[in-house]
């Protein structure tokens, strides 16, 4: 059922719609901009908690404790020692664009998720850390459990750039050779007591990985993120899916980017245990599929140039949500540069938000082509190649 279907369907035999264009402005900025959750945002706070907002859910097994007297290995030296090269497993790249092509490993204590996160250039997966209360795993300031003394918080993510897609030259920091592979580590720059601290290195010909961790330095070591480079292995290439079909783009735009069970880019991964159903970014012009050395919006998560995004979430994890018994309007409401429907019962709000670029008519345009699968089952949702018209 397309979204205009939907909203018209709520609106029949109801009482006029107590929601207005006012509300929307008062109630503050897109969800998208209230889970603004880069570097600097993240290095705030004492506790992870505080990296994404109070109104998103938990999830079980909030914080990670280590066992009593354990300690997370420290930074070793910037030399590393390079070990006999083996075999290079066989990565495969399909031409469709929004395609995952690995999936969850562990390496010691560091554990990369399923990858959520999925571009043109690159997938992006979240990264638990034994003993750190993780970003997406303490989503919830009101009930989740504090970091203690002694233990700390992170925010972490894996990316896998598509070959070609990375420029080294670019990166900055210091050349190793780690289990064959050539590598690079950096640090820096530093939020109060956390330390930003990557590992980047070439897991197949012209293709590089990127591990980029916020934390106590004493949390998290090179030692640590090297052990990254031996397991991350190909997997059968799965298409990444969105749930809903994009029936309008404006011309001139192109998707860039997604988010499975979460928003595209970066604000994804970092409120991965929101509960939110999907997002696309995207952008006019293109955005470039080469010469980058970070996700785009880089680490801060900001809107990538000329671009509009759509956001699939539950309503009660909007920004703005229906109250109690409150019927969804007839029409989508705008405001403040984003514009807003629901479904029929209410339940699931779908946004697009352009931050001024479009146009009131154009936002409500795409929202009015936009057909949601079930949200609730992701089996019934399409593959973001053909959702999104990314041909």
């Amino acid at each position: 059922m397309h979204v205009h279907e939907l909203v018209e369907t709520a609106a029949s035999d109801a009482p006029p719609p107590r929601y207005t264009v006012d509300d929307i402005v008062t109630a503050g900025r897109t969800v998208q901009r209230r889970r603004r959750t880069g570097w600097t945002v993240a290095s705030a706070a004492l506790a992870v908690t505080g990296v994404v907002v109070a109104s998103s859910i938990g999830l079980p097994g909030t914080a990670v404790r280590p066992p009593a007297g354990q300690l997370p290995a420290a930074a070793t030296s910037l030399a590393a020692t390079a070990s006999p090269l083996t075999p290079a497993p066989d990565w495969e790249f399909p031409d469709d664009p929004f395609t995952y092509v690995f999936q969850r490993f562990d390496a010691g204590k560091l554990h990369v998720q399923d990858p959520i996160v999925a571009s043109r250039a690159y997938q992006i997966a979240a990264l638990h850390i034994d003993g750190l209360v993780t970003h997406d795993r303490a989503v919830d300031s009101a009930t989740a459990p504090q970091p203690s003394e002694g233990e700390g918080s992170l925010y972490a993510y894996l990316t896998v750039y598509r070959p070609g897609a990375f420029d080294p030259q670019k990166f900055g920091g210091s050349r190793v050779t780690v289990e064959g592979h050539q590598a690079i580590e950096r640090d820096g720059p530093s939020y109060g007591q956390n330390l930003r601290r990557a590992l980047a290195w070439e897991y197949t010909d012209d293709a590089w990985a990127v591990a980029e961790t916020l934390a106590k330095p004493s949390d998290v070591g090179f030692a640590d993120l090297r052990g990254l480079v031996g397991g991350l292995r190909p997997s059968a290439p799965t298409p990444a899916r969105v749930p809903f079909n994009v029936g309008y783009v404006p011309a001139g735009y192109r998707a860039a980017e997604i988010g499975q069970h979460a928003f595209a880019g970066l604000n994804g991964i970092a409120g991965a245990g929101d509960g939110n159903y999907g997002g696309a970014i995207f952008a006019a012009p293109a955005l470039p599929t080469s010469g980058l050395t970070e996700p785009y919006g880089g680490p801060e998560g900001e809107d990538p140039p000329g671009s509009f995004q759509i956001l699939v979430l539950p309503n009660d994890r909007s920004n703005h949500a229906l109250k109690d018994g409150e019927q969804p309007p007839a029409e989508p409401k705008c405001g403040n540069g984003f514009c807003t429907a629901w479904t029929a019962d209410g339940r699931t709000t779908i946004q697009v938000d352009s931050d001024g670029r479009l146009p009131e008519t154009e936002m409500i345009k795409i929202l009015k082509g936009i057909e949601l699968a079930d949200v609730t089952n992701d089996r019934t949702w399409p593959p973001a190649n053909t959702a999104l018209r990314a041909g």
